[in-house]
């Protein structure tokens, strides 16, 4: 609420023009080579048969990422926002004035010779991005199977060897004012150090995994493992980005080339009944003891990879996890009623999950896990027709930890509507549309205080179509 001031407060002509961002060149390049080999043998018993296997597999990936930027930071004129102003559009309240994105754009085109070029911010924008990464995985396994008919049995181990060549740029921002060296800068002063980090490690992963057909519609199963999950390129790119004011405080945000991969032992125990030809339902429970899962976190005062900084967001691997949960799935097609409803088609799937992880010595919530997601839909197929809707829900999950619980950030839960429709034109062509989220439902972040929660970020992206058709040779 504004209490005073409000001619200015509202008035466009009185927020002037800042700067104005464009990539010039954003390029991703993502390669990856794999190959693989396998070989197997059967051998017959008494009752039933055993089977041997056993391979290979090389997975090469290289991936980089190279930006080019330009900011302009100066206009030669006049220029507020009440040369682009736009209408109202935020939804979670009035929040006015606003630019309008597309006069914007066409303001900057039209008088493009006026704004002027800013080279260290250009240059900060372009160093600060970019990265270079290899991943290279040499796996085998060997496995045996074992097969009665009504049980089956497999067993095996597998080895997955990983080096990573890590690249990127260690990229500094010294405002005017701020000290180097032990001088006083008399101007913005950027610095762009490249940096490289090589890691190797190698993970054994053994398996067991039963199943059972007590009659013709009933089926158990379990399993247990042992799995890696690898961090993300991105996290892993040891992009340093520093920027610090006149004052000395320094804001960072870094990737981690220490990051450990997640490591767990997996237990599943599951049941299938098929009550029709076109119907069954499932049940199951599962239990992770989770190792090194990952988690951005904010730190103050930190010295990372020998650079400091007052304020920094870094991924981080945490101690401990256990996740625990119970799932649920229902699927049904009604080819039994008559027609034209015998092409109905349900679909229901429910998970609880419980996961709690150790950080620091806080125990929070694993991040990115929902406690409760379902997934409903209902549609209808038939001869070269096919419709579906479909509802997914999607709890509160936390995003990234804070300096403690109250500023720890969360993600609000999520629902939305989407829907596809198919049609084959021919034996060998489909048409097809498909449109998502069509509730408009938005995206929320927020922090948990002791007077309540603190909006920190509230997007609304509308709904999406997409239109085409399939060919098949």
């Amino acid at each position: 609420m504004v209490t005073a001031g409000a001619d200015t407060f509202f008035g466009p002509s009185e927020y002037e023009f800042d700067s104005v961002e464009g990539a010039i060149l954003g390029l991703a390049d993502d390669q990856e080579w794999a190959g693989k080999i396998d070989v197997k043998r059967e051998f017959a018993l008494s009752q039933g048969s055993i089977e041997v296997q056993g391979g290979g597999k090389v997975r090469l990936r290289h991936k980089t990422y190279d930006l080019t930027a330009a900011i302009y930071d100066g206009f030669d004129g006049d220029y507020t926002l009440a040369d682009v102003l736009g209408a109202q559009s935020y939804g979670l309240a009035d929040v006015e004035p606003q630019a309008d994105g597309p006069l914007v754009r066409r303001f900057f085109e039209q008088n493009f010779s006026s704004f002027e070029l800013s080279d260290i911010d250009t240059d900060f924008e372009s160093a600060v991005g970019d990265y270079d990464v290899s991943e290279d995985i040499f796996a085998g396994y060997l496995l045996g199977r074992y097969d009665n008919g009504s049980l089956r049995v497999i067993g095996g181990v597998r080895v997955e060897h990983t080096r990573n060549l890590i690249q990127a740029n260690f990229t500094e921002l010294l405002e005017e004012g701020a000290i180097l060296d032990g001088e006083e800068l008399e101007e913005d002063t950027l610095i762009v150090t490249p940096t490289s980090f090589r890691r190797r490690y190698t993970d054994w992963l053994p398996s067991l995994n039963i199943r059972y057909e007590a009659r013709k519609d009933l089926i158990f199963r379990g399993a247990v493992s042992r799995s890696v999950v690898r961090p993300n390129i991105e996290q892993l790119a040891p992009i340093f980005l520093v920027e610090q004011n006149d004052e000395g405080d320094r804001e960072g945000e870094f990737g981690n080339p220490d990051l450990l991969p997640y490591r767990a032992w997996n237990f599943d125990l599951s049941a299938e009944w098929y009550f029709g030809n076109n119907a069954v339902v499932q049940g199951g429970f599962f239990y992770k003891q989770v190792k090194n899962f990952i988690v951005a976190q904010e730190f103050e005062d930190i010295t990372f990879n020998g650079i400091f900084a007052s304020e920094a967001v870094i991924p981080i691997n945490g101690e401990t996890a256990k996740v625990k949960g119970l799932e649920f799935n229902y699927q049904q097609s009604f080819t039994f009623l008559p027609a034209p409803f015998d092409g109905l088609v349900l679909g229901f799937n429910y998970t609880y999950t419980d996961a709690k992880g150790e950080v620091d010595g806080r125990v929070v919530p694993l991040p990115s896990s929902a406690k409760n997601t379902f997934n409903a839909m209902i549609g209808y197929e038939k001869g070269p027709f096919s419709f579906r809707v479909a509802g997914s829900y999607r709890d509160v999950y936390l995003d990234e930890l804070g300096g403690d619980a109250d500023e720890d950030r969360y993600v609000r839960d999520h629902f939305q509507i989407d829907v596809s429709i198919k049609y084959k034109v021919t034996p060998n062509i489909q048409v097809f549309a498909e449109f998502i989220n069509l509730n408009d439902a938005p995206y929320v972040a927020f922090q948990r205080g002791p007077g309540g929660d603190r909006l920190l970020q509230y997007e609304r992206y509308s709904w999406t179509g997409k239109f085409g058709a399939k060919a098949t040779f």
